[in-house]
């Protein structure tokens, strides 16, 4: 048969539908799958409408996804069109561009499953982590947690069968379209509705909008929320995320995304007061002055366990102990269960703690060597502290050893120095375990020489592949049937992570025990809270949407250092609240940023908790408005339990959720501001 220019383009055009199908079907498996597999059925109850919405929205994002990954075959196609029979070697590209690209679909959506697995959402910034992480410990976690070796032959076997299945599909196509569609008006017109038909499905929508994640949010159902989106745009709506989160300086391009027109606007919002004028030096504040303060300034520890989560103190008991000794000294200390982590991953975290900033990592950015104002180290430093930054992990990582330096610490402490002073410590994966870190710390209290010392410290322990110290011993772990109803894996994978935490713990635990039982007790103030919550081994059905981000937040403070009125361990608060707190405990006149609250201050009128700058709590209700805002109320007294909110939007909510953006905006417009200053 002689072709033509049309006949091929219509050749191409059927195996590039054929390859569209078999690619939907792939997804649809794939989101199938992972409904059987994680959906939480009594949550789903009365939300089957939703689901099937769910399915067909993600049709749409599987056609996007698809219809774009496979632009060169549509490229193709056209030359086809322009060069007729002189096509060939085309038919081999095809075959073996669309067996790499079936493999990627398949490749991104198991990732997407495990990865949501772990953390309980779909493939998120935290991905670029493998990369900018210690990736050898990463990989040997993965090695440990998962099955790598079937899946490696799974991935092998599927590149044969896709081969195969292409070589298959892709026969030439007997029909003589030329015969069939003569006019060329007609074959121009079925060329034009074909092309359009292509690049609708790469826009994804009809609207003025193209297909996006917002798109997603169909369902006041978080889980249902997360079913149309697939590996891939994941992935693309990570490296978004990615790129936003990267310290862009425009103020006026940072401001409209947060949706305010200036940044008087913003502040006004905050603070709950009109402000005309705004200049970088009034997001501070001062503490009051205190002549005992100035006198007796008392030691300062902060410590970031990882993943310390609040769920698991939940099932804390006799017969399933999660606090290890950390229990014996609870009733010295004051614990904050309404409290959020600023972000999802150690490294975000860390950044937003200690210099204010929602941008992260600033420590992998041109501006690692700066130093910041906003630095939650500078009060003290100002104040004649001695500031040590200290853990068990590799100074190397995320590019720490080169930033934090620069945030007005005097001595840096890490795997190298911990093994130095201690060369027969216990050390894993991820470098010297909790009971060196804390050790050190005792030990450097212990040798104050009566300067005042601020000790920031991190610990590596609870973090996969949990190869805590062979010599722990510690106390009975029996899972409650209620939690046990939860588990996504078998007893002994969650057994494992169950022991690392209550090691964590214990080691927390001994630290403030031996604190409070020497002379340090009477002059050191200690606070520890998680960098973000676990949420690998257990399901969070809907109602529990707050204690699946939560972290704990406790404090021990001397009594001579404990404010006169009492403190309230209820109201709602997170990360940005701690160290406020911890000046207006320990300094007298200090300038700090005034972005948080002071948890020990009797007024709390402006409580609330922002986890990943897109989710807000208070002792009302929760919005989460990272893509369309979702509202929820309290069910409970506890505030544990959340419903959605009848009224969308909800005006408390509603007015909650500006806050939190503006609290963003203002503090956004602070970082840029000191970047300006330091170039």
């Amino acid at each position: 048969m002689n072709k033509t220019g049309f006949d091929s383009f219509l050749e191409a055009i059927h195996w590039i539908v054929r390859n569209l199908l078999v690619g939907v079907i792939i997804l649809f498996l794939s989101r199938l799958i992972f409904l059987l597999s994680y959906a939480d059925w009594h949550d789903l109850r009365g939300l089957s409408g939703d689901v099937v919405r769910a399915f067909a929205v993600g049709l749409k994002f599987d056609l996007k996804v698809l219809t774009i990954a496979l632009l060169p075959l549509i490229v193709i196609a056209f030359v086809r069109l322009m060069l007729g029979r002189r096509v060939g070697r085309f038919t081999v590209f095809f075959r073996h561009y669309s067996t790499l690209i079936m493999f990627l679909v398949v490749l991104f959506e198991v990732i997407n499953f495990y990865f949501y697995k772990f953390y309980h959402t779909k493939i998120n910034v935290v991905i670029f982590g493998f990369f900018e992480d210690d990736t050898w410990a990463v990989l040997v976690s993965i090695w440990k947690e998962y099955p790598v070796i079937p899946l490696l032959l799974l991935f092998a076997l599927l590149i044969w069968a896709f081969h195969r299945l292409f070589a298959h599909l892709y026969k030439p196509v007997s029909y003589n379209f030329s015969e069939m569609v003569k006019p060329f008006w007609l074959r121009a017109t079925v060329v034009i509705f074909l092309s359009g038909l292509y690049f609708l499905g790469m826009r994804g929508n009809l609207g003025v909008v193209p297909l996006d994640g917002r798109h997603a949010t169909i369902s006041e159902n978080v889980f249902v929320n997360a079913l149309p989106v697939n590996g891939l745009f994941s992935t693309k709506i990570a490296w978004a995320d990615r790129k936003a989160s990267r310290i862009d300086i425009n103020i006026p391009k940072m401001l409209k995304s947060l949706k305010f027109s200036s940044i008087e606007d913003a502040a006004s919002a905050l603070y709950g007061t009109k402000i005309d004028s705004v200049t970088p030096g009034a997001f501070f504040t001062y503490t009051s002055q205190n002549d005992f303060l100035e006198t007796n300034p008392p030691h300062v520890v902060f410590i970031l366990m990882e993943s310390m989560s609040n769920f698991y103190i939940d099932m804390h008991s006799d017969s399933c102990n999660m606090l290890g000794s950390l229990a014996d000294v609870l009733d010295s200390c004051f614990l904050f269960r309404n409290f959020l982590p600023s972000y999802s991953g150690t490294i975000y975290s860390l950044e937003s703690i200690l210099v204010n900033t929602p941008k992260s990592p600033l420590s992998q950015s041109p501006y690692q060597n700066f130093s910041f104002d906003a630095s939650a180290a500078k009060p003290f430093y100002d104040k004649g502290y001695q500031n040590v930054f200290i853990t068990g992990g590799k100074m190397g990582w995320r590019n720490m050893d080169k930033f934090i330096p620069r945030q007005y610490f005097h001595t840096i402490e890490a795997e190298p120095t911990l093994r130095q002073h201690y060369p027969n410590g216990s050390s894993g994966e991820w470098g010297m375990h909790d009971e060196v870190l804390f050790q050190r710390t005792f030990e450097l209290l212990s040798h104050s020489n009566g300067k005042p010392y601020l000790i920031f410290g991190m610990t590596i322990s609870h973090h996969t592949p949990y190869d805590i110290p062979a010599s722990y011993k510690g106390y009975p772990i029996n899972i409650p049937q209620w939690a046990r109803k939860r588990m996504k894996f078998d007893d002994e994978v969650v057994l494992k992570g169950l022991r690392a935490y209550q090691y964590a713990n214990s080691c927390l635990g001994d630290f403030i025990k031996q604190i409070i039982n020497s002379p340090l007790g009477e002059n050191t103030i200690i606070v520890a809270t998680g960098d973000h919550n676990i949420r690998q081994n257990f399901e969070y059905p809907q109602e529990d949407l707050f204690m699946q981000y939560s972290v704990p937040l406790l404090m021990y403070i001397p009594p001579k250092y404990r404010p006169k009125n009492p403190i309230d361990t209820k109201r709602f608060a997170s990360h940005k609240d701690i160290f406020p707190t911890l000046y207006n405990l320990s300094l007298s006149n200090a300038q700090y940023p005034n972005f948080g609250n002071n948890l020990c201050d009797p007024n709390s009128a402006s409580d609330f908790g922002l986890y990943c700058y897109s989710i807000a709590a208070d002792s009302l209700g929760l919005v989460d408005f990272s893509t369309s805002p979702l509202f929820y109320r309290w069910s409970d007294r506890e505030h544990r339990k959340l419903v959605p909110s009848n009224s969308s939007p909800d005006t408390h909510l509603d007015s909650l959720m500006i806050r939190a953006r503006a609290l963003t905006a203002c503090m956004n417009y602070l970082l840029i501001k000191q970047i300006e200053k330091n170039r």
